[in-house]
């Protein structure tokens, strides 16, 4: 241990001075420590004491050279060289005791903060002697405060307190304006969501982003493809309003068009259903985004449908479907963007068939979703599946039935009226009259607990057998019943049956065909002949009702009349179509070289100035001549 009194421990060695000065400044100083300063500095000082430094110098050099002339004097200069050694020996000892004192002085002052690294360099005697964390550092008194600055300080925390406020000032404006911001666009957001559940829309959550609201629009009887894309979610824009986001319908609105072609003319074209009216509300955007997703459906059922029916001439063409209605009128079907479609010509005459078509058959796929509905709900037998696939709905298939009967009833009244006027104009009575069936709706009020609606019994009733009767007076006592019935499955085609009365002299003389007639040809052909025959019936009553003594008889092949007694003339009558239909009488007289004959013609448009009496009358008084 080094004493008290010791010299202080020193890690660096004293400086050794080289007796001059390093610089300027260093000699200025050490003139100024002289007496008298660097201004008492003289030429005449300085030559003395140059004068005197060397006087001092030569002795020097001479007591020097008499010191070194004594060669007596070894022992001394041993002696001080082990008293050197000894003082040098004693000197790095102290500075050891003092560095380890220090370091444990350090360590124990540390080991209160940090033990276990002050332990590493704290000396076991001093830990054994007094422990570790028994030494600490602390400020004991504050820094005493100048008064002057104690002023300065407080202005400054008076300006920094300032500042303070003004920044919490400006950030409260701005979160102000910023929450008035969002209040205006919530408040915004919430009443286009509002507006949209008083429509009727159904909100719910989406099902993928539980935070966002979304609008249910889609079918939940339609395909699985389209029922999962009839939601939207509803994210707030930025100015507050609820946007609507279609990526799943592709973000066009589509809409189904049908156009009817006559002639290879362009006669009638529907309005796409879903075009906007320049409403932006949301609660037209979800509209619109709900006809866009039927048409959509719409468009597939009808593309599945059309693979079935290539019987009927429905082919695709390309992005649309064409269906051949007859040799001279043709319906096309096409899914085209609202946008880009030109707006409809009302101008064209048989808009409303185009329209008529377009619109039952958004009727007839709601229906659809309807029966899959019932089909899903109400109870079915054990042994029956519930979920028979997804089935091919009939949406194009009436619509050909519906044209199908209506041009049957216009083929046929044209045909039968034209036969009617061709008699009226021969001056016979002759008439017809067209009875169709009337589709009723229930009344709610009369309606039991487990039947349909009215408005599906409606379309039920549109979806059975169309049926029409035509019941044809041909003469007076002759009459027939036209039946008519079109078929929608298993074959979408119509029947034609011929009823007669009972009793009918026509059940004689031309029984129609029990099966009934496919085709208005074969329908036809009997009308002629029944027409022709009930001519020879009424004939044959009125001649021999006559006075005269002549008997005249039908002939073998029935279309002519003869009499008995004049075997060389006869009258025949037919019902001809060239060039329209007309009512035919011709006498033929066989005797001679050659028959000769002679026809008289009675159709709706012109004929014979004598009525077909008079000319049948004449005929045979010359026949009895």
């Amino acid at each position: 241990m080094v004493p008290a009194d010791g010299p202080p421990l020193s890690l660096r060695p004293f400086p050794v001075a080289d007796g001059q000065a390093s610089n300027l400044a260093d000699f200025i100083a050490r003139v100024n420590t002289q007496p008298g300063g660097f201004r008492a500095l003289t030429k005449g000082k300085l030559e003395d004491e140059i004068k005197s430094r060397d006087t001092i110098g030569g002795a020097d050099s001479d007591q020097d050279d008499v010191d070194m002339s004594d060669a007596g004097n070894d022992d001394d200069q041993a002696k001080d060289a082990n008293a050197a050694r000894m003082e040098v020996l004693k000197n790095i000892e102290i500075a050891s005791n003092t560095a380890m004192l220090t370091l444990d002085s350090l360590s124990l002052l540390l080991s209160k903060q940090s033990p276990t690294q002050a332990g590493l360099t704290l000396s076991q005697q001093l830990r054994e002697m007094v422990g570790i964390g028994t030494l600490g550092a602390d400020r004991l008194d504050e820094p005493t405060v100048k008064p002057n600055k104690t002023k300065d300080d407080e202005e400054v925390a008076l300006g920094w307190k300032i500042m303070q406020i003004n920044q919490t000032r400006d950030a409260a404006e701005e979160a102000g304006v910023f929450l008035q911001r969002e209040v205006e666009a919530e408040t915004k957001y919430w009443e286009d969501v509002v507006a949209v559940k008083k429509a009727g829309w159904s909100i719910c959550r989406v099902p993928h982003a539980r935070h966002t609201l979304g609008v249910k629009f889609g079918f939940s009887e339609a395909a699985a493809e389209f029922k999962n894309n009839g939601l939207a979610p509803m994210k707030r824009g930025e100015i507050g309003s609820a946007e609507l986001d279609l990526g799943r319908l592709g973000g066009v609105s589509e809409g189904l068009v049908v156009t009817y072609e006559k002639y290879g003319k362009l006669v009638g074209r529907s309005s796409p259903h879903g075009r906007s009216n320049d409403d932006t509300s949301l609660e037209s955007r979800v509209l619109g985004a709900r006809n866009t997703i039927f048409s959509q459906e719409l468009w597939h059922e009808l593309t599945r449908e059309a693979r079935t029916l290539a019987a009927y001439d429905v082919r695709p063409e390309g992005s649309k479907l064409t269906c051949t209605v007859d040799d001279s009128s043709k319906i096309t079907l096409e899914l085209v963007p609202l946008e880009s479609y030109p707006i409809s010509d009302d101008s064209l005459p048989d808009n409303s068939v185009a329209e008529t078509i377009s619109i039952s058959l958004h009727v007839l796929l709601s229906y659809a979703h309807r029966c899959n509905e019932l089909m899903r709900i109400r109870p079915i037998p054990p042994h029956i599946p519930r979920y028979r696939g997804q089935q091919v709905y009939a949406l194009l298939r009436p619509v050909i039935a519906r044209m199908a009967s209506i041009r049957s009833v216009q083929t046929c009244t044209a045909f039968v009226g034209a036969i009617t006027k061709s008699l009226q104009k021969a001056s016979l009575s002759s008439s017809f009259t067209l009875k169709t069936s009337h589709l009723s709706v229930i009344d709610p009020a009369t309606q039991g607990p487990n039947q349909p609606a009215g408005a599906q019994s409606l379309i039920r009733n549109i979806l059975q057998p169309i049926e029409y009767n035509i019941e044809f007076t041909i003469l007076p006592g002759l009459s027939l019943t036209i039946r008519s019935r079109t078929y929608l499955f298993p074959v979408t085609t119509t029947f034609y049956h011929v009823v007669l009365p009972p009793s009918s002299e026509l059940q004689d003389v031309c029984a129609p065909y029990t099966d009934g007639y496919t085709d208005a040809k074969g329908l036809f052909d009997y009308l002629r002949t029944a027409t022709s025959r009930a001519l020879i019936l009424h004939f044959l009553r009125k001649l021999s009702d006559s006075t005269s003594s002549s008997k005249w008889m039908r002939t073998v092949q029935g279309s002519s009349i003869r009499n008995s007694g004049n075997d060389s003339h006869e009258i025949q009558f037919s019902v001809v179509e060239s060039p329209d239909v007309a009512i035919a009488v011709t006498s033929v007289t066989i005797g001679g070289e050659s028959p000769t004959s002679k026809t008289w013609r009675w159709s709706q448009e012109d004929g014979d100035t004598r009525g077909i009496e008079d000319v049948v009358e004449g005929e045979a008084n010359q026949s009895r001549s």
